[in-house]
């Protein structure tokens, strides 16, 4: 470690975070580099022993085969927590080389984390892009890895995240994770998300936790940020250490509001903060107190590590120096290192592996150099190994690079590892004073590569400014909250009277469209079923009409009214490719209480239909002949003939993806066709009830629909334009002809973007909730959903016609700055609703003005919407958290 400037007591911190606590450089250079790796036949004797123990390693780099691994796996065995150190930061193979294990234990050995010597807001950035796609992992890593951290921001961490979220979006429902363990620093992103859970789910520790907070809260760059607050008087650090203790103590001695999830990372994030503020209360004018800082560093380093252990029950890999992960610690200004805490908590479950280097070059500053910025680093040479150090030792085994297990190695090769010698451990400058390691009782494996190479660094983006703290207790938010009304549960189950607000803001409505903020959401899914029970029960609703196919609709239909057919099997039959988030568990459990219903009900039954235009299953087509057979027969030839092959003959999914690949000629014939069929019926008198003709009429407008979707030209830009129109249009027709046709109020259950009263995407200039309010006037009433974060199902970007195996688990992350959803989920309540229409002036103000809000479809990721809640719905729902849905198998 760099020793203490007393004349700027503050500033030695900074160094030390930057060299990086007893990290130390070169054993005195010497050595000459033309000289064989060989040992001589008398050092050959001596190191043969390590020799047999040694395992080549094939290469560094993290791509191509691992089979040289495999014995670095046994040595793993059932470990939890593998440190894998490295003897300079600025060093493009130790980190290349840590890839390389991390993809060994991954995809060998089941390791899910990755925990890095960076700060741990750093870390819930880049683990959220990991999750969600969100951000550019350059650019956090620009703006995060700064100052003492600044050797971080190189290629190599970048090739790794962007490996890991590869990964994940190959496995999105076994993902991996980022952490960063470290305490130098505590990003904004904390101190809010603390907030927002106290005013959640503590709304009376509000007051107590913005004050304490004051002022704390990061309003600059990471580099520019450390630089100020150690230049602040002493008892100003300390009062910031007594503030955020306060604010821990007030989060710990109270019992999780929600769930234990939300109120575990809020305490933990608090505890971060409070860690940080603590690390710069020390007296660094006091050598004592220098000795004590080290340790409280190290220490907070191993609980934050172990934390992410507990909370994700993951096996991990945790990256950072030597100095920090060996089991014993390799200088005297260093006490305590990480490595000894997680030996003594783990026991064997945390394995060292120690990293060497005989010779080469690496990036680092001058040395003592105080707050590094990016033009002090520069490329080091550093000479071979001197005799007599640990790394002149090692580099005589006759591997090029190569590790050993030291708990197996031969005795001999044990005796002579277990002698504290000379040895490099390069932090951020050079050259530092030496490290004397014990390397039998520091580390469990040693790495010993013969040359390294100097970091690629990346060049560094302008930081963007980091957005402001969002708005307190005061404003907008308290006459939100109380407007605003709690929902007790999405389940459909129990008590409804916390719904009974949402019954007088239905008022006499006909019809009340209940959206989705994403398809793949159960809780969304839930929620719908919750409040058509509320509408039927108590307001006298008898139908539900779902974003769905028609002839989907007319076999669920049935299976209300008569009990024949199994509903799972019809859904497995019906809902796919598009409409494949429809088959879950929540729909299935949503028809079999209408059809119970209908059981205890015979009389007065619930109905069910589908209005979508995008597929008409055989059964239309069935009924439309047989009807005209009956009632018209001689029209039976015409209608045979027009019909001829366009009937599906293949499951549901494949005929749709089959109809669009035919070519545009062809779709426009089969439209014609089927609109033959049409005016045909049209231009006939009943034959038998009115009832039948009608829906005869209706089955061949829905058959016509669909091959007239299908002939729109979606290579022409206008002409898809037109297509979104069409289909919104007879989304509306059809919902107006089930109304008019049943005599009965119903509740729509489609997205957000198909129930709204104003579109928010310019390529679908017309929707169908806009529609339906020209058609109905105030009989119509929308219900918009949003949500603060959480899971769904959903398809990559792209994907046209999905399958089941395309459908992942996606993860949305956190809200956007600006969004609706900001301010939305900072409400006290955790699920709650609001009559727009009825709501404070402010409120219908602020929710009048266009902001970014997510309208996920069935694809991820996708760039916020803007949207004007005000003009789009008359009640809004926000949910804190939503989960998957649960979907059912194929057919």
């Amino acid at each position: 470690m760099t020793p203490l400037i007393p004349r700027r007591p503050a500033a030695a911190l900074l160094v030390w975070l930057a060299v990086v606590s007893g990290t130390a450089a070169a054993a005195p250079a010497g050595g000459d580099p033309g000289a064989s790796r060989r040992p001589s036949t008398a050092a050959g004797d001596v190191l043969s022993p390590l020799a047999e123990a040694a395992r080549p390693l094939r290469t560094v780099e993290p791509t191509g085969p691992l089979d040289d691994l495999r014995p670095f796996g046994e040595a793993v065995g059932d470990a939890v927590v593998v440190g894998v150190g490295e003897a300079a930061h600025g060093s493009h193979d130790f980190v290349t080389f840590r890839h390389r294990v991390l993809r060994y234990l991954v995809e060998e050995k089941g390791f899910r984390s990755f925990v890095l010597e960076a700060n741990w807001s750093a870390g819930l950035r880049l683990d959220d892009h990991l999750l969600t796609g969100r951000g550019d992992p350059a650019r956090i890593m620009s703006e995060e890895f700064r100052d003492a951290f600044l050797l971080l921001h190189g290629q190599e961490y970048l090739d790794m995240i962007r490996w890991m979220r590869a990964y994940n979006v190959a496995h999105p429902d076994d993902p991996l994770r980022f952490a960063g363990n470290d305490n130098g620093y505590a990003g904004p992103e904390l101190y809010d998300r603390v907030v927002d859970h106290v005013r959640r789910a503590h709304p009376d520790l509000l007051p107590a936790v913005t004050d304490l907070y004051e002022g704390l809260r990061p309003a600059r760059p990471v580099d520019a940020w450390m630089r100020a607050v150690v230049a602040e008087p002493l008892d100003e650090r300390r009062a910031r250490a007594e503030r955020t203790g306060r604010v821990l103590e007030l989060l710990r001695a109270r019992e999780p509001a929600g769930t234990d999830e939300d109120h575990a990372w809020a305490v933990r994030h608090a505890t971060v903060i409070d860690q940080v503020a603590r690390l710069y209360a020390f007296d660094l004018t006091d050598p004592a107190a220098v000795s004590r800082a080290m340790v409280h560093r190290d220490t907070v380093m191993a609980e934050n590590t172990l934390w992410w252990h507990r909370h994700t029950g993951h096996r991990l890999v945790l990256g950072g120096h030597n100095s920090h992960l060996y089991t014993s610690t390799s200088t005297p200004t260093l006490p305590l290192a990480q490595g000894t805490v997680l030996r003594r908590r783990l026991g064997d479950g945390y394995l060292a592996v120690g990293l060497s280097f005989d010779r080469g070059a690496v990036h680092a500053t001058a040395q003592g150099l105080q707050n590094p910025t990016d033009g002090d680093v520069g490329r080091v040479e550093v000479e071979p190994a001197a005799p007599g150090s640990v790394e002149h030792l090692l580099d005589r085994v006759g591997h090029r690079n190569w590790y050993a297990d030291l708990r197996t190695a031969p005795p001999a090769a044990r005796a002579l590892l277990d002698v504290t010698l000379p040895k490099r451990e390069i932090g951020t400058d050079y050259p530092p004073p030496g490290d004397r390691v014990n390397l039998l009782r520091s580390a469990d494996l040693v790495v010993h590569l013969h040359e390294i190479r100097p970091s690629r660094r990346l060049a560094r983006e302008a930081a963007e400014p980091r957005p402001p703290a969002p708005e307190t207790s005061t404003g907008l938010l308290p006459v939100l909250a109380e407007a605003a009304r709690p929902l007790r549960t999405v389940e459909p189950t129990g008590p409804l009277d916390d719904l009974r607000p949402l019954g007088e803001a239905v008022g006499d409505a006909l019809l009340v469209g209940v959206g989705q903020a994403v398809h793949g959401s159960r809780d969304f899914l839930t929620l719908q079923h919750r409040v058509l029970r509320y509408l039927v029960e108590e307001k006298g609703f008898r139908s539900f009409v779902l974003e769905a196919p028609w002839s989907a609709g007319l076999r669920i239909d049935d299976h209300l009214l008569t009990g024949r057919g199994d509903p799972a099997r019809i859904m497995a039959e019906e809902f796919q490719n598009a409409y494949l988030f429809m088959r879950t568990r929540e729909v299935l459990d949503l028809i079999r209480w209408m059809r119970a219903y209908n059981v205890a009900h015979p009389d007065d039954p619930l109905r069910f239909a589908g209005n979508d235009s995008s597929y008409a299953g055989p059964e239309l087509y069935d009924r439309v002949v047989d009807h005209v057979r009956r009632a018209h027969p001689d029209l039976l030839p015409d209608v045979t003939g027009l019909y001829e092959g366009l009937r599906p003959a293949r499951p549901a999914g494949e005929h749709m993806v089959a109809a669009f690949e035919e070519p545009l000629a062809v779709r426009r014939e089969k439209a014609e066709r089927a609109g033959r069929v049409l005016e045909l019926l049209r231009t006939r008198e009943p034959a038998g009830t009115d009832q039948d003709h009608a829906l005869a009429v209706r089955n061949a407008e829905i058959v016509h629909q669909v091959a007239r979707q299908n002939a729109f030209d979606y290579d022409d830009p206008a002409d898809e334009r037109e297509a979104l129109a069409y289909r919104d249009t007879v989304m509306t027709e059809n919902t107006l002809w089930w109304l008019r046709q049943t005599g009965t109020r119903a509740v729509l259950a489609a997205h957000n973007g198909h129930v709204y009263l104003k579109g928010y995407d310019p390529d679908y200039p017309v929707i169908q909730g806009g529609l339906l309010r020209r058609a109905l006037g105030d009989a119509y009433r929308v219900v918009g959903l949003a949500f603060g974060h959480g899971s769904f199902h959903a398809t990559d970007k792209g994907v046209s016609d999905p399958r089941d195996e395309d459908v992942k688990v996606f993860r949305s992350g956190p809200v956007a700055a600006g969004s609706v959803e900001q301010t939305l989920d900072r409400v006290s309540h955790r699920d709650w609703y609001l009559d727009l229409r009825t709501a404070p002036t402010a409120v219908r103000a602020w929710l009048d003005v266009p902001r970014p809000k997510r309208e996920i479809g069935t694809h991820w990721p996708r760039d916020p919407d803007r949207v004007a809640l005000l003009r789009s719905a008359d009640v809004v729902v926000h949910l804190h958290e939503i989960r998957p849905s649960r979907l059912l198998p194929h057919a």
